[in-house]
């Protein structure tokens, strides 16, 4: 989210003033820290080069897996071009099996708690509409496939602000002209059509190439311990000279600096600069078809530590604190200023897909199965050129017999001795070439991890028995479990920084105009980003939820059957414990009805408080619904909203359904007070009164049920599974005789 800040050209003048975050600190031409940062471009520019094989390296893998022939192949001299798509079945096939375990159908994502036991619904409510809004699923399946071919991932996010205009009709009177000023008349009513201009955001995802990320060192195992080390975090950015236009006018770069740079580009060459990284989006582009045109300007986004003092000027001797510099070439800074973000972090999520102690990056796996890939490949060629040629067989004829040239044509009659033609076949080479890639499959898959359960079709046509299906089931989920942990742990990273750009910038009018009463709750639930990971822990559920699956729902079920036994609850409270059954419950109502009703069924009544009637009286009058509340005044209320509504006029007729609402919970209010007064008085009647000569008395209530030895083995819970159908609900069973 961009803010205005302010540019400051001389060092005196920052010195003298304090600075807000989003000033700018680079300062005059010539300064002490336009001379510092220098040094730190040409450290960026050498950390890009450093890497330059390992980002040409990355470039071959996605050519295996965008299907494209290489210069890496062995046999590339032939006519066929065929290449078999084992990487990429692999990868499609692990990126719908992980996606498919991060965010199970219907269920709930996120998972919050706090230190005292109380969970903000509201926020988890907020944070599932915001990833349906960013399609964070569709981002996930393009993170988890990146990974996969580069070894590492990689996720930028940022709060993003759009704006649209939003046109509706309205009903009001006739308007006149008095003083300049339009004053509505009585009489007929008229329709009109009226515009507003709303501004909504919400965090936005940006899922980014390994070579287009350099962490310096390269031995540092974090983004912070890179940082703590005078290191940084360099991003390689491409920039139109639209995008540029809009960054100057944000203030993220500063006017002058975004002048010269598009001045050089309307002069400059089109032309990939030492130490620059090679353009992966361009060539994936391409790929699917799509040229790529018009100049671009490649920055770099460094985030660093530098010394500030107290009033936010950049001196040697301050204390350190993240800064976000922009660099136009190794030499040319465009921008600089402290980290826009309140949590004071980077937000950059690094996760390597397998960790090598001391380096940063991780490996790719496709490099092991690279080699694979090629020699399908090679044999597919091979053996189609053969074939090629077995449909032209070579004929070899007697010279002396034969003195014309043989025309092969559809009825053709060649007059020579046939003892003295010969056809010459080449070797059928087919088979030879299937069974190498059988092999290649087969290795591939097994090394990637990839088992049958995982592909859309079977290319077995042996029929698997129950055992062998169980066993597949079980390697999936071991397998899921270990790679899935690594995707846990940067969507966790992902939800607490939602937390943090949600309380910096959220716009509690519009939340609480377009979301309604979740809105109006979380605005009420602010978390400020010092509680984000100490008071509340958010957490990625999605992979949890789906392995807790039904048959682990009828096990807790059984379990509290269990423990509610009277017995139990005795030897709990001889030792000062007690039975409390909320959180499993809440738990299970989340996860099974997710988080837009599961907070609907299992009500927590702190949130029933009630809410200022003139709040109530902003929502009404724009036609939202407000629900009542059971410590709500009512009489107040019905005061004030009828007292807004002749204001207004009601078109909606909101205020009217609100305040029957009221009327209805007061009459309700009345009748149970009015019951229980006359319990009261029933009961002191009787207190007082012995029941009279043949006169018949109450009867006791029977007893409800007791517990009792089980009559054929023990009950089971309600809507037990059976067996057959427990694989199908996500459970692993022991497999039957045969």
């Amino acid at each position: 989210m961009s803010e205005d800040r302010t540019t400051l050209d001389n060092d005196d003048e920052q010195s003298a003033r304090t600075l807000a975050r989003r000033d700018d600190l680079l300062g005059r031409k010539g300064s002490k820290f336009r001379q510092h940062l220098e040094k730190v471009g040409e450290q960026v520019r050498r950390a890009f080069a450093d890497q330059a094989d390992r980002a040409d390296r990355l470039m071959d893998f996605w050519n295996a897996y965008e299907c494209k022939l290489g210069p890496d192949q062995f046999y590339h001299d032939g006519e066929a071009e065929i290449f078999i798509p084992i990487i990429r079945d692999a990868i499609d096939a692990i990126t719908t099996r992980d996606s498919n375990q991060l965010f199970p159908a219907g269920a709930q994502y996120v998972e919050a708690f706090s230190t005292d036991g109380s969970t903000p619904k509201a926020i988890v409510s907020l944070l599932d509409e915001y990833h349906r809004l960013g399609d964070l699923s569709l981002v996930a399946k393009s993170l988890i496939r990146t990974g996969l071919v580069e070894g590492h991932y990689f996720l930028y996010v940022d709060w993003g602000v759009a704006e649209r205009e939003i046109v509706s009709r309205e009903t009001r009177g006739a308007t006149v002209n008095l003083g300049g000023e339009a004053v509505e008349v009585p009489g007929e009513e008229i329709e009109d059509v009226t515009s507003e201009i709303i501004r909504y955001g919400r965090p936005v995802y940006e899922v980014l190439h390994d070579s287009d990320v350099v962490i310096y060192p390269a031995s540092a195992d974090t983004i912070e311990e890179a940082l703590a080390a005078d290191g940084f975090v360099a991003i390689c950015r491409r920039w139109s000279e639209g995008k540029i236009k809009a960054l100057k006018k944000a203030g993220i770069i500063r006017e002058d600096e975004a002048n010269v740079v598009l001045k050089q580009m309307e002069a400059s060459a089109q032309g990939q600069r030492i130490g620059e990284p090679p353009d992966v989006e361009k060539e994936l582009i391409e790929l699917a078809g799509i040229r790529k045109k018009g100049k671009e300007l490649t920055a770099w986004e460094v985030w660093k530590l530098e010394p500030l003092s107290d009033k936010g000027s950049w001196s040697e001797r301050g204390d350190k604190r993240i800064v976000r510099i922009f660099f136009a070439s190794e030499k040319m800074p465009i921008g600089a200023a402290r980290n826009p973000h309140w949590n004071d972090q980077v937000p950059l999520g690094s996760y390597p897909l397998i960790k090598i102690p001391g380096v940063a990056k991780g490996r790719s796996p496709v490099e092991a199965v690279y080699s694979l890939q090629l020699e399908a490949n090679d044999a597919a060629n091979e053996g189609a050129d053969v074939a090629h040629r077995t449909a032209s067989p070579v004929v070899m004829a007697d010279p002396a017999a034969v003195t014309e040239p043989l025309i092969v044509n559809i009825g053709t009659l060649w007059k020579v001795d046939p003892t003295k033609v010969k056809f010459v076949e080449f070797p059928d080479m087919t088979p030879r070439a299937i069974s190498r890639i059988q092999y290649c499959i087969q290795q591939v898959f097994q090394s990637l991890g990839v088992n049958p359960s995982m592909l859309p079709q079977q290319t077995s046509q042996a029929r698997r028995n129950q055992a062998q299906i169980a066993q597949e089931q079980q390697i999936d989920l071991l397998t899921v479990a270990e790679r899935i942990r690594v995707q846990e742990a940067l969507y966790t990273w992902l939800v607490g920084w939602e937390v943090d750009l949600d309380y910096q910038y959220r716009d509690d009018d519009l939340v609480i105009r377009t979301h309604g009463a979740m809105g109006l709750q979380a605005a009420m639930e602010k978390i400020p980003p010092f509680k984000t990971r100490e008071y509340y822990r958010f957490r990625w559920w999605g992979a949890d939820n789906a392995r807790f699956n039904a048959q682990q729902y009828q096990q807790m079920t059984a379990f509290m059957n269990v423990i509610s036994s009277p017995n139990i609850a005795e030897q709990l409270g001889r030792r000062g414990y007690e039975v409390d059954f909320v959180p499993l419950i809440e738990m299970a109502s989340m996860a099974i009805l997710g988080p837009r009703y599961g907070d609907k069924v299992i009500k927590d009544i702190r949130q029933n408080l009630s809410i200022d009637p003139e709040i109530e009286n902003q929502f009404l009058s724009r036609g939202d619904m407000v629900p009542i509340s059971l410590f709500d005044q009512h009489q107040a209320h019905i005061q004030s909203h009828e007292r807004q509504a002749q204001q207004t006029g009601d078109p909606h007729g909101a205020f009217r359904a609100h305040n029957l609402q009221h009327m209805l919970a007061m009459a309700a209010q009345q009748k149970a007070q009015l019951m229980a007064a006359m319990g009261q008085q029933m009961a002191a009647n009787q207190e007082g009164q012995a029941p009279r000569q043949g006169q018949r008395q109450r009867p006791v209530p029977r007893p409800g049920s007791q517990p009792t030895a089980p009559r054929r083995g023990p009950q089971q819970p309600p809507g037990l599974l059976r067996p057959e159908q427990i694989p199908a609900a996500g459970g692993v069973t022991m497999p039957r005789r045969s």
